[in-house]
């Protein structure tokens, strides 16, 4: 792309931002009416979205002031970021270009794929306060696929984008960055995986004929795996993309902490109130021991990047002397 494109406005993207704002309001809406008693007696959600939990009762399922906290959570932080990807649409550089068009880390397969999410995420309210139940858990996983495809290429554009936004000093623009879409997409990625599971076990009890106990255990090891496979991808795999990514282990451990606080029976605790107990302190070391290898790994990359530069002066400094 040459210097004279990257002065005048994509209308794709332009376009794309803007569906994806009223596509995102209107989701707001839909999870707003599905949400409250007062919707239930009528055809467009016969029963409440938090009622189905009452109705179909597993024994690992939080607390309801968690889904309210989180849902709002994550409504509000990934408003902010569309919020902040309409601002960039009228951000300039200092040599004309736009912002979004020289830093391409909003690309536009992260704005379809967010349009997929919030339109499947309506029909799976749809689904689930008409108790299809089955239905409603092919949908929950069509909702995290999208949101997965959309932190794969964010991670790949930004990555391709962040030395340039230092050389610019665009360095509030990686701190934010960093907090709203990355993070902010992260907390919903992590949520719905939570919530997909969640959508399993009661399938399974439900609607298989599964113990609803014996369904309950196999999704908090479902979770522990995901946790584990998850820490070891984010810190000796991709730890180039998912450094700055914190707001997954606040997610899960906030929602094993209300699953205890729900369910946990003290005069006589079940085989889950034990599991989940020990899962939330799992979580929780591994939460810690993101945040030591996080510290330990920018100290290191801090002296490194020291005696690289102390290395350089010496050797312009020899051949000063040497000329």
């Amino acid at each position: 792309m040459n210097f004279a494109d990257k002065t005048k406005h994509n209308w794709f993207i332009v376009a794309l931002i803007l569906s994806n704002i009223l596509i995102y309001v209107t989701m707001l809406g839909f999870n707003i009416l599905a949400s409250f008693p007062i919707n239930s007696t009528t055809k467009l959600f016969p029963t409440d979205a938090g009622g189905i939990s009452d109705d179909y009762f597993i024994e690992v399922t939080p607390a309801f002031w968690v889904f309210s906290a989180v849902w709002s959570i994550i409504f509000v932080w990934n408003a902010l970021w569309l919020i902040y990807a309409f601002i960039n649409i009228f951000r300039r550089l200092k040599d004309n270009t736009l912002f979004y068009r020289k830093f391409d880390f909003l690309n536009f397969g992260i704005f379809i794929a967010f349009i997929v999410n919030n339109l499947s995420i309506i029909a799976w309210l749809f689904l689930w306060s008409n108790k299809f139940i089955g239905w409603a858990l092919l949908l929950i996983v069509f909702c995290v696929v999208p949101l997965n495809v959309a932190l794969f290429i964010f991670y790949r554009k930004f990555d391709e984008c962040k030395e340039d936004l230092k050389k610019h000093k665009m360095i509030v623009d990686l701190v934010i960055i960093r907090i709203l879409p990355q993070n902010g997409l992260a907390t919903f990625a992590t949520w719905l995986t939570l919530a997909t599971n969640l959508n399993f076990a009661t399938f399974l009890a439900y609607e298989c004929g599964a113990e609803q106990d014996v369904a309950s255990t196999l999704i908090l090891f479902i979770i522990l795996t995901i946790a584990l496979v998850y820490f070891v991808i984010e810190n000796f795999i991709w730890q180039r993309y998912l450094l700055y990514n914190f707001s997954p282990w606040f997610v899960i451990n906030f929602a094993l902490l209300g699953s205890v606080i729900k369910n946990y029976d003290a005069s006589n605790p079940s085989r889950n109130n034990i599991i989940t107990i020990i899962l939330l302190i799992i979580t929780f070391l591994l939460a810690i021991g993101k945040m030591v290898l996080f510290i330990l790994y920018k100290t290191s990359c801090k002296r490194f990047a020291n005696r690289k530069i102390s290395h350089i002066n010496q050797t312009e400094e020899k051949s000063k002397i040497e000329a």
